[in-house]
């Protein structure tokens, strides 16, 4: 399954060059076939192929250690604006930690032939040190990996909060499956982790070791479907984030309260006159045009002066008009939601429930 759809998108990638993030699809098949090698590591003890070849234990192992990194990538670069450049310090910070972890998981290889075979309970006499050796391995691959994925998810969460101050729809700009799949990651190899520090018999079980197989499934799943349906954050350069100033930069900015404040009278009044939030592809850019101001004084305006994000400010006028046409009319609600704006019936019914307290049916109803 990993290997088939490692494949899928590197044909994928092939063909749609230019339209996807250069690095993107590539690192995510490269952490298919990673995936795909932990399976041949099982298929190996399985079949006795380290009995008969016990130079081939351990081979497998290092390959472990580049699972963040790829992860990462994925992360950086489906979040970067388009044609942005990788710079040498940046991807030897995203490398060099795995590759001293590799080198210091080499030295597994200068240990006796029989510790080795210890690790898969191939020799009796070195089992105590074997089971050091095993959970030195853990420790660093635990560590090595749940740092990636820490800097990941915090990539992600900065990425929400950005999307959510130049778009007015969010839909499959959050990588939000991607979220999920790193938290699942995050539970299965501390399990993993601490497996290791128990003797087997308390914790082998046939149905354990079903259930550890399919949650590597389900990720596997996960990752290759998504992975193929993901498009980039930022579609073009005009998608691209402006350089948004962060509330420090506004409390010095040269903007006063009373250009703040028209800035945000006229923006009331070309949003009602005109319902752009009608528009599901309204940007901060787009709206920053049509009133003749920057993208970063908009931002400042919402933020610093309405105390609202983009996102936010945009959907709550979709919500009022939404609600005022359940109840006054018989219209559809997925035809009210898409109407006024939204792009899905579960953005409509996560909006109307957020700003109401309320779901949509709720108003008709009444």
């Amino acid at each position: 399954m990993a290997l088939f759809a490692a494949l899928q998108l590197w044909l994928l990638d092939r063909r749609e060059a230019g339209a996807h993030p250069r690095h993107a699809r590539k690192a995510l098949a490269a952490f298919l076939v990673l995936s795909a090698l932990s399976g041949f590591e099982l298929l190996f003890e399985q079949s006795g192929v380290y009995e008969t070849a016990p130079a081939l234990i351990g081979a497998l192992w290092p390959f472990r250690l580049f699972y963040g990194p790829v992860l990462l990538v994925y992360v950086l670069d489906m979040t970067r604006a388009p044609d942005a450049a990788w710079p040498v310090r940046l991807r030897l910070l995203i490398w060099a930690p795995a590759l001293a972890a590799v080198l210091v998981s080499l030295s597994f290889f200068t240990l006796p032939t029989s510790i080795r075979q210890g690790v898969y309970g191939l020799s009796e006499a070195e089992g105590s040190t074997a089971f050091l050796v095993v959970t030195a391995f853990s420790g660093l691959f635990l560590v090595l990996t749940l740092a990636y994925l820490g800097v990941a998810v915090w990539v992600l969460t900065r990425n929400l909060q950005t999307v959510r101050q130049i778009f007015s729809n969010i839909e499959n700009r959050t990588l939000s499956w991607l979220r999920a799949v790193l938290l699942l990651m995050l539970v299965a190899w501390s399990w993993g982790a601490i497996k290791t520090f128990f003797p087997v018999s308390l914790i082998s079980n046939p149905l354990i070791d079903l259930s550890d197989a399919l949650v590597e499934c389900v990720w596997i799943v996960v990752v290759g479907l998504y992975g193929i349906w993901q498009a980039p954050v930022y579609r073009d350069r005009a998608d691209a984030p402006p350089t948004l100033e962060t509330a420090e930069k506004y409390a010095r900015s040269s903007l006063s309260d009373a250009r703040l404040a028209q800035i945000a009278a006229r923006l009331d009044a070309v949003m009602l006159k005109d319902r752009l939030y009608r528009d599901p592809l309204l940007s901060l850019s787009t709206l920053a045009s049509r009133l003749a101001v920057s993208p970063n004084h908009l931002s400042q305006c919402l933020n610093g002066h309405l105390g609202v994000s983009f996102f936010d400010y945009v959907n709550r006028l979709r919500v009022e008009e939404a609600v005022s046409r359940i109840r006054e009319t018989s219209d559809p609600l997925l035809t009210i939601a898409y109407e006024v704006g939204f792009n899905s019936r579960s953005t409509f019914n996560l909006a109307v429930k957020k700003q109401t307290g309320q779901a949509p049916s709720a108003f008709r109803d009444g």
